[in-house]
């Protein structure tokens, strides 16, 4: 690169006597440098950036580029020109648009002919007086842009952002110093050095927003492949981990919003939201060692495969022996209309007693105890085992046999239709047919219920083992607690009302709903919106969930909102408002 006249050369700089920057400047300097590592808003980091260097310099304007990840371009960030008053921000480009600056050109050869890339690929500062006389570097766009604007772009100065590896990372840009008369000069190169120093600050402080930046970016994707694997290891409560953030974030934003009444004092910082947010996503992180079969658990008989075919066989089986019975007594000479009408009453008692059972299974219903002594009742038939019950075993089943009885169950024999086996309890679950058979609600036993609600037990000790850094260390408590109620009565800690943060309260709700709501449960038709709030609302009366919060939530929107987008369209019904709102 052979530089004109009007390029100021570093050699020049160097061979210039250098006074002493002033102390004032020196202070300024320091006092930016901590304000820069301090600052984590990105595109206040960029402005703050940018105006320092304008002040050290009197500038009348400048430009800062960063090199993108692959480093082939310089990608403009903010512009700022006080003459033109101009600010523009990447994304914000409808007036003058700003496209990525290639470092190197199509055949592969570094881009010299860019001042900012030229910058970029050697690391080297340009300080110019006048760019419309300068020779070496590409002043068209430059030009160009002056004839739109009615501006005189004259003298440069441009410095690369250097890392504290010494990798540039980007480039400042300065148009047109000026004295205090407004009349534009070059640039001083004694202030060079001072600006060499503040990009190097800068650059130090980009790269420290950089790594952070990727160190959250990391988090969030590894905290959401987790919630997305724990949906995906169960259909049946499929976009759940995806959907309470939504719901949480939504209700967190109407009280932020409230500007009087119980929530008028209320808000968030960028790190608070960040906070509920990592906190939503995580809250059923314990799930990913609950059993699958536990949590898809469609009917009572239900394990890893729905049982009711074992015992519809059983009913097959029986109902052939009373037909061959039947056969056999015809044989025998007994009258035969005597014989087909026990045959006919056998049928019409075993179809009765199935239909009771696979009735039973569903758990739609609720059963009572006249019901369960029916169960009882056709668990205590019997029918004739031919071949053995320990053949094709697993050794984790053998095991929970006996040598006694697998004795027994090698030979033939009679066995009840329905049956609760001591080797049908194991892994802290009752697997008994007659047990699950007869559970009064739903389709999980006392046990399986524990085992799913210690996913909240086991996501506060997840939690609790990470290292969460200063600003994030209610992520275990606001994830944790969401199944706590008000009233205490919740688990696993029976938190009252008094003992919670206002986010922890918002998760209750958000979890709740969105499970009331959901579309995509086996052991449960879709509700409507009227219902979803109707139980909301009972669960208020009794004192389960925040008031405040439940009213907030229906007279800000948020209930319909979230309808809307996901819920299906006949589940949105209309919802009386006023008849849950204590003030009114």
């Amino acid at each position: 690169m052979q530089f004109a006249e009007h390029i100021i050369p570093r050699q020049t700089v160097s061979s210039r006597p250098r006074q002493n920057i002033a102390a004032d400047q020196l202070s300024k300097l320091v006092d930016l440098g901590i304000a820069l590592s301090a600052e984590h808003d990105r595109s206040a980091l960029h402005q703050k950036i940018l105006q320092a260097a304008r002040d050290f310099t009197n500038a009348d304007g400048g430009s800062l580029y960063l090199i993108n990840e692959n480093e082939r371009e310089l990608h403009f960030r903010i512009m700022v020109n006080d003459t033109l008053n101009r600010f523009v921000v990447a994304g914000d480009q409808q007036q003058y648009p700003f496209p990525p600056l290639p470092l190197y050109l199509p055949d592969g050869t570094p881009n010299h002919q860019n001042i900012a890339s030229y910058v970029a690929l050697t690391g080297e500062p340009i300080n110019i007086v006048d760019a419309y006389a300068a020779e070496g570097f590409d002043f068209s766009g430059t030009r160009r842009f002056d004839e739109a604007a009615g501006y005189r772009s004259q003298s440069f100065l441009t410095v690369p952002l250097k890392s504290a590896r010494g990798r540039v990372i980007g480039v400042l840009q300065l148009i047109n110093a000026r004295r205090d008369d407004g009349s534009v000069i070059a640039f001083d190169p004694m202030i060079e050095p001072l600006v060499m120093a503040l990009a190097s600050q800068s650059a130090v402080a980009l790269e420290n927003r950089r790594l952070l930046q990727s160190q959250r970016d990391l988090i969030d994707s590894f905290v959401r492949i987790l919630a997305q694997g724990i949906d995906a290891k169960s259909p049946h409560t499929g976009a759940h981990c995806e959907r309470v953030p939504v719901l949480a974030k939504m209700l967190a934003q109407a009280a932020v919003d409230q500007k009087s009444g119980p929530f008028g004092s209320f808000s968030l910082s960028d790190q608070e939201w960040y906070e509920l947010d990592l906190a939503a996503w995580l809250h059923d992180i314990g799930k990913i060692v609950t059993p699958e079969h536990v949590v898809e658990k469609a009917t009572k008989l239900e394990t890893i495969h729905n049982r009711i075919h074992e015992i519809r066989t059983r009913f097959e089986v029986m109902l052939r022996d009373a037909e061959i019975d039947m056969l056999r007594r015809q044989l025998a000479g007994e009258d035969k209309a005597r014989c087909e009408a026990d045959f006919e009453t056998c049928r019409a008692d075993l179809q009765r007693q199935f239909g009771l059972v696979a009735q039973s299974n569903i758990g739609t219903e609720n059963i009572d105890l006249t019901t369960v002594t029916v169960i009882r009742e056709i668990a205590g038939q019997s029918w004739q085992r031919n071949f053995d019950r320990t053949a094709g075993l697993s050794w984790a089943e053998s095991s929970r046999i006996s040598p006694e009885e697998a004795v027994i169950l090698a030979q033939p024999g009679i066995e009840p239709l329905l049956s609760d086996r001591q080797d049908q309890v194991y892994n802290h679950a009752n697997n008994g047919e007659i047990y699950n058979l007869s559970i009064p609600r739903g389709t999980l036993t006392p046990e399986e219920r524990a085992i799913i609600n210690d996913h909240v037990v086991i996501t506060q000790d997840m939690l609790a083992q990470l290292p969460f850094p200063v600003g994030l260390h209610n992520v275990p408590a606001i994830a944790g607690n969401h199944h706590e109620k008000m009233d205490g009565s919740g688990y696993p800690r029976g938190l009252t009302g008094d003992q919670m943060g206002t986010l922890e309260k918002i998760m209750v709700i958000a979890d709740i709903f969105e499970a009331l709501t959901a579309v995509d449960r086996p052991y449960k038709k879709p509700k409507m919106l009227s219902e979803c709030i109707e139980i909301l609302g009972a669960m208020r009366d009794q004192g389960k969930i925040d008031s405040n919060l439940f009213e907030l939530f229906l007279t800000s929107g948020a209930y319909r909102d979230y309808g809307d987008t996901y819920l299906k369209p006949g589940q949105c019904d209309v919802v009386d408002v006023n008849h849950y709102l204590r003030a009114a």
